[in-house]
């Protein structure tokens, strides 16, 4: 037997999987609350659980904390969703058999369609909605964002190497030390001028890669309410359900 689930005070059910490409006792509690121990192959069950016994307030805490996250989260009803650059997106329940996508009103509107048979509550239906959603933002972002940050490149002197456009749940972007930038599709939820501020953000990291004063008196050559924008950006989330 590989895998062994058990019940822990104060925890809940924990999943413990011997693998025999791991080298190391690892634990990952997933946004749905899961908790996974990661045995290597030559160690025992019992091992895994007091390996977890060790780490049982870091668990909890992390629990709680995807637990308060999930709860800020937007809710899934229907109606209007959110608005980007060039789209509103709505959510309607329609007489159809599965959840599609089409533009309307000139396609300056996105309807995301789902049965209206289905329960918004169906883990399922919830998971075809959200993918049908990113799958547009994802279009709109591949053909702003890339074009975007070569312009401020451009204009304000920096050398960038590829520009790559994900669905990151825990950053707006970020830089590599070649010079590769890697932007969150959801940049599109924002003001223009947020989604030019983070862009800048990353292109000062081709030259400095840390977020010491120098890069600080840098940025703010560009944007001298770099502070304000700073407080701005943490009203958002770079994901939505």
């Amino acid at each position: 037997m590989n895998e062994k689930t058990i019940q822990v005070p104060g925890i809940g059910e924990v999943r413990l999987v011997r693998k025999a490409r791991s080298k190391n006792l690892r634990i990952s509690v997933k946004s749905s609350g899961e908790v996974l121990v990661s045995i290597p192959w030559l160690l025992s069950f019992s091992r895994g659980e007091s390996f977890l016994e060790e780490k049982r307030s870091w668990v909890i805490h992390t629990k709680l904390k995807l637990e308060k996250r999930g709860l800020k989260r937007t809710l899934l009803q229907p109606g209007e969703l959110f608005s980007t650059r060039k789209f509103k997106y709505f959510l309607l329940p329609e007489q159809a058999g599965k959840v599609h996508v089409y533009f309307r009103n000139g396609e300056d509107s996105v309807v995301i369609a789902y049965p209206e048979t289905a329960s918004l509550e169906d883990p399922e239906i919830r998971a075809k909605i959200v993918m049908a959603m990113e799958g547009v933002l994802r279009y709109e972002a591949k053909r702003y964002l890339p074009v975007r940050t070569r312009q401020l490149a451009d204009q304000l002197g920096y050398s960038i190497n590829m520009v790559t456009v994900k669905n990151n749940r825990t950053n707006w972007g970020s830089c590599s030390n070649l010079k590769n930038i890697n932007l969150n599709l959801h940049l599109m939820r924002l003001p223009d001028r947020l989604i030019d501020y983070i862009l800048v953000h990353e292109l000062v990291h081709t030259k400095i890669p840390n977020h010491g004063p120098s890069f600080k008196e840098q940025l703010r050559s560009h944007f001298p309410d770099s502070a304000e924008l700073d407080k701005t950006i943490k009203k958002f989330r770079p994901e939505l359900f």
